[in-house]
């Protein structure tokens, strides 16, 4: 073990000799571990005694000795390891320095000494070190230029602190050299500039002390200047000098006189800022809000400044409406501004509320200036928590009160005026000025003013509601006056004076103007927004104006000293005509176009127009119409209740027209009333009619003169004149499709929609009113009467048509002459004329054959040359077709050659219609079933069954009979 050591350390010196000869001699070691000599220490003698002893003891060891005759064996049962499985089989207690390698080795020993294991060991551990010291050489290697780096690193440290050291030495004598040379003049210059400034403060206290025996003077004249940010300085600036020389007697007098200088100095700043509520002055402003920084009171003088607002709102409504009282009243009893209100007087409330707008309008213009001064200049700019945003915050909450507060008086106002008994120009006028006052607000403090629409949407819908009635009665009078003439040169409802307010604004929601109130539906999808019907803002101030000004607010347009209230009693007062003219200065309104600029608009706008047909009443009509817009166009939160007001007008005409003029029918016109007519008529009955005094009017002097009289062809003309107006009114209303959607919320449109999508209405109201004018044409009775002496039992085809035929073809013929004379006077409807015409011609033709009782074939055979031989003159003369009334006629005339089943399957069918009457089809059972009284008997009992069905059920009020009674019954 000994030898082992000792070989040990001798390997390692040499090898830390060849380390320090590579260094010098910059030699290359070979890559590879140490050659065989190394590990060829052992005798051959005792090398072979230990490889048999090692051959069957430990098979494990490695023998790595080239003399050895079976180390290149192939079939030896010992390979040689690798240099990893050696550097792995090392013992732990190598590493490690905690541990001793020698008490390890003697410990495996502790047995007894076996020479053979420790030969067996040596050669092991020489093997293992063999390994180790060639791995150790080759890391050593690895890490040789990283060392070599390293080093030439640290050389360059070492001169950089070298040079570093000399600048250091270098620098040190130089300041010993200073030191030594400048110490004494230096101190020579710092006594002389004490000296000096030493007296320099004493000639500054001199100057000071000058200076506050003249302030007194210099701060006088910038009062008179009103200069009150420089007299303030002036003074803080005194007032601070003053305080530094307090130990002299002379200054201690002067410093109490500039404190009662600057108490006097804010009295006067509050004034003047009072005086900013009513009578606002920027540079003024700017000056007053520089002095309050200087005084360190920006933010006192803003609460001040809120105060005085509020003071101002309730003292100006006080002045204003003790000038409206009576003068004669006693001064000294103060009453309070509600009861000032209740003792206005009607014809005074209008110039009241307006100067009263005037007023408000004046204090919220000077506030207004006051917030965009604010927004504009910062008093305090460079400090990081400024005063600036509390002032700013103050101004926004401001805003609101101030605003809610004339609000309040506005509101006790307009409920104590009595608008109850004011004109409708004047209530025009009141909604015109609440509408701007409004818009005020809006741009004001972005409000809405849901109290003042509260209050005005009281007072409308009861206003609304007595003008209502008094329209419809204004109405009655011209239908009790109306002489049922058209009237000339009308083309367009723009024409009408009470749509000038709105001509700019329908323009823009222009309708096509036809006559069929067609695709109605297409309102619900309008571009326009849901309005909200809380809205009180004019159409046109929601959309821009058309003038220059439209896009501008009142603040920008106007300014203290003119307001949007200006123009008096002016009753044409309305929005749209402010925003559409040029701006008079003089009191800011815009001017109305001239009268000239009107024709010339109206004849480029109506010249591919015809003339409509209208009479007195209809234009009456569209006039309240006009006025009802306005309303719609300065109130919107009542807007559904307006515009379904004018739907009621439209068809309280055309009740009107049906009451005087379909009255006189000598046939049944029950089927001529669709549903809808007469929900419609219904509805005037329960809405309309109730509320007014003056209904029903008289008419007898009109049906007894002009309806009676065969030579007007009973009054023709003048109904349709009254139709036409009415169809012509409906026309008109078409155009305002659009704008009206525009002004209802978007749940109410159905309601417009539903009412547009009744395209035939003045058709079907016609319809009666021409019944009553046909039926007379012919003489039924007569017709009936030569119907009645035909033979129809004939056994042979007749090729010549019956005679009564040419009665009814001459009276055709005679009523087409008649009506060429009328168009003369008037446009003759030609088809509903000529419809009504077909109608009470074919149903008499069916009462004729009905009454016939034997028929044959060739009887069946003549009652259609008959009717073809009459409708084919007919439609000549009149220039038509009229296939449903021919299939009325001929379907009658051709049941003849229906089988049993096939009439009887018919009969079933007729049983719930209404083109034939029960007596027909009875006569025409009798007739053809003459022979099967079996089936004649089960015919007659269902028709029986049907007739006390319907003689139990509901019928209209407007029903004067049924199509299915016998015209015979009129005869």
């Amino acid at each position: 073990m000994q030898n082992s050591k000792a070989k040990m350390d001798e390997f390692k010196t040499k090898f830390m000799d060849l380390l320090h000869k590579q260094t010098n001699r910059q030699m290359k070691i070979p890559a590879m571990g140490f050659s065989d000599y190394f590990i060829q220490t052992v005798t051959a003698d005792t090398l072979s005694a230990t490889a048999v002893a090692a051959t069957a003891t430990a098979p494990s060891t490695v023998i790595n000795d080239s003399d050895d005759p079976t180390a290149g064996d192939p079939g030896s049962a010992h390979a040689q390891k690798s240099d990893q499985e050696i550097l792995e089989s090392i013992e732990p207690c190598y590493y490690m320095s905690d541990r001793n390698p020698q008490l390890y080795e003697l410990k495996v020993l502790s047995a007894g000494v076996d020479y053979e294991l420790i030969e067996r060991t040596i050669s092991q551990l020489r093997t293992q070190q063999k390994v180790l010291n060639k791995q150790v050489l080759q890391n050593i290697l690895e890490q040789r230029n990283a060392c070599s780096n390293e080093f030439v690193a640290i050389n360059d440290t070492q001169k950089k602190l070298e040079e570093s050291l000399w600048t250091c030495q270098k620098a040190r004598s130089y300041l010993n050299y200073a030191r030594t040379n400048l110490t004494t003049t230096s101190l020579e210059i710092l006594a002389s500039y004490r000296k000096r400034e030493v007296l320099k403060d004493v000639l500054d206290t001199l100057c000071a002390i000058k200076k506050l025996h003249t302030t007194d003077v210099e701060v006088q004249k910038l009062l008179v200047e009103h200069n009150y940010s420089g007299a303030i300085a002036l003074l803080l600036q005194c007032k601070s000098s003053a305080e530094e020389f307090l130990e002299y007697t002379c200054v201690q007098s002067l410093h109490k006189k500039l404190q009662e200088t600057m108490m006097l100095m804010e009295f006067q700043l509050d004034t003047v800022l009072n005086e900013m509520v009513l009578n606002f002055d920027m540079r003024k402003y700017a000056k007053l809000q520089e002095s309050y920084k200087l005084l360190n009171k920006s933010l006192i003088a803003m609460d001040q400044l809120h105060i005085n607002y509020i003071s101002a709102i309730h003292s100006s409504v006080n002045a204003v409406l003790r000038g409206y009282n009576d003068p004669h009243a006693d001064e000294h009893v103060k009453l309070l501004y509600e009861q000032m209100c209740c003792q206005l007087t009607a014809d005074k409330s209008i110039p009241c509320l307006i100067s009263l707008c005037k007023t408000f309008w004046t204090i919220l213009a000077s506030y207004y200036q006051v917030v965009m001064w604010h927004n504009n200049y910062k008093l305090y700019p460079s400090e990081a928590e400024s005063p600036d945003l509390y002032i700013q915050e103050k101004l926004k909450k401001g805003q609101s009160r101030i605003w809610n507060d004339i609000l309040t008086k506005v509101c006790i106002f307009l409920q104590s005026a009595h608008l109850m008994t004011l004109k409708y120009d004047q209530f025009i006028q009141v909604l015109s000025i609440v509408q701007r006052l409004k818009k005020v607000g809006i741009e004001f403090c972005g409000e809405q003013s849901e109290k003042l629409i509260e209050t005005m949407q009281q007072e409308s819908e009861e206003f609304f509601r007595r003008y209502h009635i008094s329209c419809v009665e204004e109405i009655c009078l011209f239908l009790d006056n109306e002489s049922w003439t058209a009237v000339d040169s009308f083309a367009h409802i723009l024409q009408l004076p009470e749509f000038r307010s709105v001509r700019h604004t329908l323009r823009r929601h222009k309708s096509p103007p036809v006559a069929l109130l067609a695709s109605s539906s297409s309102a619900n999808n309008s571009p326009i927004s849901n309005n909200n019907c809380d809205e009180l803002v004019s159409v046109h101030s929601q959309e821009g104006g058309s003038s220059i000004y439209g896009s501008y607010g009142y603040f920008l347009r106007f300014s203290e000293k003119s307001s949007p209230f200006d123009g008096g009693l002016d009753p044409a007062m309305l929005e749209e005509d402010i925003l559409s003219g040029i701006v008079d200065e003089a009191s800011c309104y815009f001017s109305e176009e001239s009268d000239e600029e009107q024709k010339s608009l109206q004849s480029k706008e109506f010249d591919d127009s015809s003339q409509l047909l209208v009479n007195n009443t209809a234009l009456n009509v569209l006039r309240c119409i006009g006025r009802y817009l306005q309303m719609c166009k300065l109130l919107h939160c009542i807007s559904p209740k307006i515009i379904a007001s004018m739907l009621e007008l439209l068809d309280f005409y055309a009740y009107a027209v049906h009451d005087i003029f379909a009255k006189d029918a000598i046939v049944p016109i029950g089927s001529l009333y669709t549903p809808r007519l007469e929900q419609r008529f219904r509805a005037v009955e329960k809405n309309v009619l109730k509320q007014i005094k003056m209904w029903p009017l008289n008419f007898s002097s009109l049906a007894n003169n002009e309806l009676a009289n065969p030579d007007t062809l009973y009054g023709l003309q003048q109904r349709i004149v009254a139709v036409e107006a009415g169809q012509s009114m409906l026309q008109q209303f078409q155009t305002l499709k659009h704008y009206l959607n525009h002004l209802l919320p978007t749940n109410e449109r159905p309601m417009l929609a539903s009412y547009l999508e009744y395209e035939d209405f003045m058709a079907d109201v016609a319809k009666p009113v021409y019944i009553c004018v046909t039926s007379h044409i012919i003489d039924l009775s007569a017709v009936l009467a030569q119907m009645a002496k035909v033979k129809w039992d004939v056994n042979h085809v007749i090729h010549q048509h019956s005679s009564y035929s040419d009665v009814m073809n001459r009276n055709i013929q005679n009523f087409a002459m008649r009506l060429e004379e009328i168009a003369k006077e008037v446009p003759i409807p030609n088809t509903h004329v000529w419809n009504s015409m077909a109608h009470v011609a074919t149903h008499l033709l069916v009462e004729g054959f009905s009454n016939v009782k034997k028929c044959s074939a060739g009887g069946r055979a003549l009652m259609q040359l008959d009717f073809a031989n009459f409708m084919s003159f007919l439609e000549l003369i009149s220039n038509q077709k009229f296939p449903q009334y021919g299939a009325y006629v001929d379907v009658f005339v051709k049941t003849y050659y229906f089988s049993a089943e096939q009439f009887e399957q018919w009969i079933k069918e007729q049983r719930h219609g209404e083109l034939y009457s029960v007596k027909q089809l009875t006569n025409l059972i009798n007739c053809i079933c003459g022979s099967d009284k079996r089936t004649k008997q089960k015919l007659l009992q269902l028709l029986d069954d049907c007739n006390n069905a319907m003689q139990h059920g509901p019928t209209s009020a407007h029903n004067t009979g049924s199509s299915t009674s016998n015209l015979s019954n009129v005869i």
